[in-house]
């Protein structure tokens, strides 16, 4: 692939056969019945992973090039993956040793389901642990700012609808109901992107709600949210008024159109998110900050009941929840440091 030394990356024509042959019976992600891991793997995850393998081949190949001819479950062991992340230290930060490590760990998971990898799950684990922690300089935000960005959106777009709606403003509308539906349901922007009106919108006499099925979230969690009546509304325009307005094509049925046709991207998501925060609150967001919003919302209003915040979020542990995505006990320092100044200065 373009992009990486082919020294340190190497190119999958190069790699061992056996190598090979692991990696392509993993390519099996349209056979509905298949029971390889590799299957169950999103696009983005497998060139994550193969990526990390051809990584650990770079090293083997230009360190270790006898181990070439070694069968790969002899050849991934406890002492070759400690100098493979040495090797990784020398050019880049602890950060992303742990990341091309755990890259690794995954191809070999998928490649070899029945090796037992559990000490490079737990090596994996460390070198994470050892990262010196980093701050975080963009200012902490929480659902509600999320909410008020995307409520503005819509409002500024509502009185235009019908024949005066243009296409600009359907857009903007489109942006709007997306980033407050995030204030709700902070989705990943997987299944963000991937909301369908006949597969995940239920808006029968029952209940309103949004479904996602086990088999399309990340952690194997299915994900319900009942959709507020706040809400509801824009939601109910959206599909009547604006979403005919982005396309012409009805047998699209993502609820997110764009006005190229079709379904919009993933990666059309993130620069939604990133144009309207930079505008509207100072500094760019990215469609993963809607979790640490909801987290730290939580962490201010309802700190005891944080375990809330992990079902909301689906995190299989709830360490992720308070040590990636909480801020709010830095929030909640900072307003009592205050109340202490002003006590000093009356």
């Amino acid at each position: 692939m373009a992009g990486y030394a082919p020294k340190l990356h190497l190119p999958f024509s190069e790699w061992p056969d056996a190598d090979k042959v692991l990696w392509q019976q993993t390519d099996e992600a349209n056979d509905p019945f298949s029971t390889c891991a590799g299957a169950r793997l999103s696009p983005a995850s497998r060139q994550r992973y193969f990526i990390g393998w051809r990584r650990f081949l770079g090293f083997l190949a230009i360190c270790e090039p006898e181990a070439m001819e070694i069968a790969p479950a002899e050849r991934i062991c406890p002492d070759r993956v400690k100098r493979f992340a040495r090797h990784l230290g020398e050019t880049c930060s602890p950060a992303s040793v742990a990341a091309c490590v755990e890259a690794a760990y995954n191809a070999a998971r998928v490649m070899m389901p029945g090796a037992d990898l559990s000490w490079l799950k737990k090596m994996k684990t460390r070198l994470y642990a050892a990262v010196p922690p980093q701050t975080e300089k963009r200012p902490a935000i929480t659902s509600l700012q999320l909410l008020k960005v995307g409520k503005d959106l819509m409002d500024e777009v509502r009185p235009r609808l019908g024949t005066k709606l243009r296409l600009a403003d359907a857009v903007q509308y489109r942006d709007g109901l997306m980033i407050a539906l995030t204030a709700f349901f902070p989705l990943r922007r997987k299944n963000l992107a991937a909301l369908d009106m006949l597969r995940h919108l239920q808006l029968g006499d029952e209940g309103r709600t949004i479904v996602i099925p086990r088999a399309e979230t990340k952690t194997g969690t299915p994900i319900e949210f009942e959709i507020p009546s706040f809400v509801l509304p824009y939601l109910i325009d959206y599909c009547d008024f604006v979403r005919p307005w982005i396309t012409s094509k009805d047998s699209c049925t993502a609820l997110w159109l764009s006005p190229k046709g079709g379904q919009l991207s993933y990666n059309a998501i993130g620069a939604i998110f990133a144009r309207h925060s930079a505008r509207r609150l100072g500094h760019r967001l990215r469609p993963h900050d809607v979790r640490a919003a909801a987290a730290t919302l939580w962490g201010i209003f309802s700190p005891e009941q944080i375990g809330v915040a992990q079902e909301l979020l689906a995190h299989q542990d709830i360490r992720t929840t308070t040590a990636y995505y909480n801020r709010a006990r830095g929030i909640h320092a900072s307003r009592a440091y205050s109340r202490v100044l002003k006590k000093i200065r009356q």
